[in-house]
């Protein structure tokens, strides 16, 4: 199976011509599923100490727009998240795309950050802590956002409810400390790892550097600013593989 990770511009000038460059991949790779960053298709606007109205509408609005343009997309699959409003809440919602059934919520980002560059606690309510696994035809995906990965606990529980991948839609800087949380989450899940990043331009926040980890936690790819988008073959039966051996093997007998 083929999957395309993606870096995405943080800037909302620079949005639309990565857009039209992400179709053109697809129609040539002809990826089964696409991981696009965290919030992709609104600016970085979670920061201070109030929500502001507008923006966040204007957030929600943009990610309306693009998701009806996803079938411009050759893919059978879209994985990321996006800000939505359910039942008084704001939240980031993971969500499954699919070119037969559409939309599919999948869950809400928990973790919640406080930092001055990313005020995720005000502007968002908390989601929830179920990681159970979506299934894409064949491929059981699990989501966690951004820094929902530094906790490996559910990392643990993707693997164990069998899933082949986990999708991670971040905006992030770069640091050891990213690399080693997403290759800590291959190596304890068994499960391929899609960490999908944003990338400023204008400013240095967001550092690009997507990459596809194999169980094993080999890099298998990673986009750059002149390389954006990269698809490679995944193999379901190496996942289901991995979860027999050592350290997947050692977990189950201490469950």
């Amino acid at each position: 199976m083929k999957v395309t990770i993606c870096e995405f511009p943080d800037e909302t000038a620079h949005k639309m011509k990565a857009w039209d460059a992400l179709v053109a991949h697809t129609v040539s790779a002809q990826p089964e599923v696409v991981v696009l960053p965290e919030m992709p298709f609104c600016g970085w606007i979670f920061v201070g100490h109030a929500v502001d109205l507008d923006q966040w509408r204007e957030a929600m609005n943009q990610h309306d727009r693009m998701i009806e343009r996803f079938s411009e997309l050759k893919c059978r699959w879209v994985l990321t998240s996006r800000p939505i409003e359910r039942d008084g809440l704001r939240l980031n919602e993971a969500f499954m795309w699919s070119a037969e059934s559409g939309y599919q919520a999948v869950r809400s980002k928990w973790y919640l950050p406080d930092l001055p560059i990313a005020r995720e606690s005000i502007w968002f309510s908390q989601g929830d802590r179920n990681f159970s696994p979506v299934s894409c035809g064949p491929l059981r995906v699990g989501f966690k956002l951004c820094s929902e990965m530094m906790f490996l606990e559910h990392s643990r529980e993707i693997g164990f409810a069998n899933a082949h991948l986990i999708a991670h839609p971040r905006a992030t800087g770069d640091g050891k400390r990213w690399q080693a949380a997403t290759e800590m989450s291959a190596i304890t899940s068994g499960c391929y790892v899609a960490s999908a990043n944003r990338r400023s331009y204008d400013r240095r926040l967001f550092t690009g550097g997507s990459r596809l980890l194999s169980p094993e936690a080999s890099l298998l790819a990673e986009t750059t600013a002149e390389s954006p988008f990269i698809t490679a073959e995944i193999d379901i039966s190496v996942a289901e593989k991995a979860k027999t051996t050592y350290p997947r093997d050692l977990q189950k007998m201490y469950r």
